[in-house]
Formats: structure tokens, C-alpha cells, sequence
């Protein structure tokens, strides 16, 4: 065999990396032509050539960049390549996979929203109960940056639906499809076409394994229902809600986390101080159901307490709803990854007396959906280039507001208001529900510096 690897960004490259220091035939290419010069600037030992410089034939795997759209808004030359030499499209991941299979666990998880918190979560609780395991893949760990040839270790993929729609052999024994929602169909066409990618996850799973699926979302239970009627498809059924009760499934809602999976009955306490909000709590019935379904598979003796006891341990991902910790009373909530008001909902629907540090770049309806939620906000902060926008969003819903101009000012300004208030609980959450483009590279830098600001703070307290 030989590989192409097509697409240069950071997983592309430790997949080239990988063949070329395992002696595979390899050539690396990219559609932009100074991002092959620069990286053969880099990487001298790897073997570059423009995408018209290549022979592919029946023997060539390509391992292609999910981030290049591949069929739409229009087809990619490399599907026509592959029609006529028979070359096999595949992804890092199947590659991966391939190379790795044997003695080995395969876990994916997916889903529009919560994926990156739940795969850490999952990845975080096999650590605490001691099971040998990684997490990687959309995450932003690249799988061949993980340890191989392993025997009974167990990977936790967080795959996209881009990442699905070039995977072919791989067989995950677990599977985890958290929701679906509207996304990304300018690369897949169709609210459809996303569905199926999203349900390509569970393609090769087999007597034995578990799909887990949330039946609150309307487009997940359509895939569960589908998968329920299909008689080809053996794999164990799991539904998990945060609504209902469910037969063979997990649900957790008002605090109780209830597991009746193959023919268990339990009800347990689950309250975490730092996922908080409807949907962490999906995410913790997901990370528990995995975990639970890894230990059954593989008679792994591990208590339900003792995975609750390590999921309350996980403190959340950097950037989202990330509880930094209390001055003077004052909860600081870094929620710089809610980019869009979709995702500050969340924010706003589970904390109340909010010292609200908002705006940034706008998106497309701005915030005028949160408006169920004003009343939880006893003022809000202003800062960015959204700052107009939001104010007349604001007054004409009454709500308290001042314009900031920036981070620095808002946070010195809801902080010294916060002390003020006589509130008995008070939360500073930056949650801009906008882009960041505006004053910041990213919401990284923008999330950084709110923790940088919130150490400063609280050393200064002590002071």
C-alpha cells in the first residue's frame, strides 16, 4: 500500500509524520501550494509534491483532510481521482484504526453541541477509575499523537461528521450520539445529508456493542427509531434523556441519575458543582452510560458510585461555562466559547443574578432569542464592536446595561458592582454569545485573559 495525505493542518501533518518515520510509501500534498512549500521548509524528511505531481492508483489510501470540503458546495476533485484509479478516501482516524484494531477498544462519541466536553469527561473518569485509555481526534489531539500498539487500551475519538463521512471499516463498540441540530449544511447539502453522516457512527457495530443515543432531540430519536426497526442492526439500543425515565437507558434530570441498563435499577444522586445546566447534565448521563457499557463489556468491576464519584471530580473544559472559582462571595464563570447566543443559553439558563460580560463580532440574530432569559441578568456588560446592536436588544427588554468598550473595563466594572450588590448569590460570567474576531485571535485569548484577570483579582484579595 501507499498513502496520500492530503490536507496539511495539524492532523494531516502527524499523520505524515507517523508513515514516513513507520517507512510507509508516502507522499504529503495540499490544494494551497505555499502551505506545501512551508511545511517541506520544515519537514525535509517527508516526501511533497503538488496534487497534480501524484500517480494514485487501486493501492493508494488517501488520508483526507476533514476540514476540505469534500462534496459540497461543489464536489472535490479527489472523489472524480478516486472513481477513476479506485484509490480508497479514508480519514487519520481510519488509518488509525486500521494500524490499531487489534486487542484494542474503539469508542467514538458525536453529536452538534457537547461533544468536546463529554469526550473529556469520559476521558478524564476511565483515568480516575484506572482504565487505560486516551481521548483524541476532533478534540484537537490528533489520533497518531496518541500511544500504539497497545493491547487493551481503550480510545475515545470525538469524531465530527466529517470525520464520519471517511470512515469505512472502523468499529467503534461503543457509539454515542448526543443530538443533532442544524450545522454545517453547506458541507453536507441538506439537513439529511448531516443526519446520515451523524449515523454513519454506528455503521459497523455488531452484536455485543452499544448505541447510545438521545431521544430528547427530535433528529437523534428519528436515527434511534431508525436503528430500532432496522433488523440488520444487533448492537444494544441505549436511549438517554434528560426528561424521562427510559427502559434500557440512563436519564438524568432534577439531581437523580437513573440507569436501567441491562436490567439494572438504580437511582443515584448526581450534582456537580461545575457542569451545570440541562445540557452538562446530558453530557454526564452520556460519560456515565459509556463508561457503565465499557465496564459490562469487559467485566470490569467498577461501581455506578464510583463512576459518579469521578465524574463530580471533573472540573470542565477550559472556555466553556468553566467554573474559576469564588472572590468575595462572587462566582467568575469563563464561558468565552459560547460564540453564538445558542450557546450562552446555557450560561443564562443555569445561573441566576447574573453580572452578564457580553458581545464581541455579531452573528446572524444576535441575541434576541436569550430575551426568555433577561430577567437572570441583573446587568450586563457591553464590549466589542456588538455593543449598538445589543444595547437596543437590551433597553427595549429593560434590562440594566452599560457600555464597557472592552474585557479589561468589563470585568473591573461588573466586579466592583458585584461587591456592591446585596445579593446573596452573584455570578460574573463572560459569556459573549459572539464571535471574538473583533478585539482577539480567538475565544481562547479572550477566555485566557478572563482567567488571568480573575488570578490577578484574587490575589489581590488576599493581599
Amino acid at each position: 500500500m501507499k498513502y496520500v495525505v492530503y490536507g496539511l493542518g495539524i492532523s494531516g501533518l502527524s499523520t505524515a509524520k507517523f508513515l514516513s518515520q513507520s517507512g510507509e510509501s508516502i507522499v504529503a500534498t495540499d490544494d494551497n501550494l505555499q502551505t506545501i512549500a512551508s511545511d517541506q521548509q520544515k519537514l525535509p524528511q517527508i516526501n511533497f509534491k503538488n496534487p497534480e505531481e501524484i500517480t494514485f492508483d487501486s493501492e493508494t489510501i488517501i488520508s483526507f483532510s476533514p476540514g476540505i470540503p469534500l462534496y459540497f458546495p461543489k464536489a472535490h476533485k479527489i472523489l472524480e481521482i478516486c472513481q477513476k484509479t479506485s484509490a480508497q478516501l479514508a480519514c487519520d482516524i481510519e488509518i488509525f484504526y486500521r494500524k490499531n484494531c487489534k486487542n484494542n477498544n474503539f469508542i467514538a462519541i458525536t453529536g452538534t453541541n457537547g461533544k468536546s466536553t463529554t469526550t473529556a469527561l469520559t476521558g478524564f473518569v476511565f483515568k480516575e477509575l484506572k482504565i487505560t485509555a486516551e481521548i483524541g481526534g476532533n478534540i484537537g489531539v490528533p489520533c497518531f499523537n496518541l500511544p500504539q500498539q497497545q493491547e487493551n487500551f481503550s480510545y475515545i475519538f470525538e469524531t465530527s461528521s466529517y470525520q464520519l463521512d471517511l470512515l469505512s471499516k472502523t468499529h467503534f463498540s461503543i457509539a454515542a450520539l448526543l443530538n443533532i441540530t442544524p450545522d454545517h449544511i453547506d458541507r453536507h447539502g441538506s439537513m439529511s445529508g448531516y443526519i446520515a453522516a451523524k449515523k454513519r457512527i454506528f455503521r459497523n457495530q455488531t452484536a455485543g456493542d452499544f448505541a447510545l443515543i438521545d431521544i430528547d432531540n427530535e433528529n437523534s430519536r428519528q436515527v434511534f427509531e431508525e436503528l430500532k426497526n432496522d433488523k440488520n442492526f444487533h448492537a444494544n439500543l441505549i436511549p438517554i434523556s434528560t426528561k424521562k425515565i427510559q427502559q434500557n437507558g440512563v436519564s438524568l434530570f432534577d439531581g437523580r441519575l437513573v440507569n436501567t441498563i441491562n436490567g439494572a435499577n438504580s437511582t443515584l444522586e448526581l450534582k456537580s458543582q461545575f457542569l451545570r445546566g440541562e445540557h452538562n447534565d446530558q453530557n454526564m448521563a452520556f460519560a456515565f452510560a459509556i463508561i457503565y457499557c465499557h465496564c459490562l463489556k469487559h467485566n470490569i468491576s467498577k461501581s455506578e458510585s464510583e463512576i459518579i464519584n469521578a465524574i463530580k471530580k471533573f472540573t470542565g473544559l477550559r472556555h466553556r461555562m468553566q467554573l474559576l472559582g469564588e472572590i468575595d462571595g462572587i462566582n467568575f464563570i469563563n464561558d468565552s466559547k459560547a460564540t453564538n447566543a445558542e450557546s450562552t443559553e446555557n450560561a443564562l439558563k443555569a445561573y441566576d443574578n447574573i453580572f452578564w460580560i457580553l458581545g464581541g463580532k455579531s452573528k446572524e440574530g444576535g441575541i434576541e432569542m436569550l430575551a426568555p432569559y433577561f430577567h437572570k441578568v441583573t446587568k450586563a456588560y457591553l464590549i466589542g464592536a456588538a455593543t449598538e446592536e445589543f444595547a437596543a436588544i437590551l433597553e427595549k427588554n429593560s434590562v440594566n446595561y452599560v457600555k464597557c468598550g472592552d474585557l479589561k473595563n468589563a470585568i473591573s466594572q461588573s466586579f466592583s458592582e458585584a461587591k456592591n450588590s446585596l445579593l446573596s448569590e452573584k455570578n460574573i460570567i463572560l459569556s459573549p454569545a459572539c464571535a471574538s474576531f473583533d478585539q482577539w485571535k480567538n475565544f481562547e485569548e479572550r477566555g485566557d485573559f478572563f482567567c488571568a484577570s480573575f488570578d490577578q483579582l484574587k490575589s489581590d484579595s488576599k493581599k
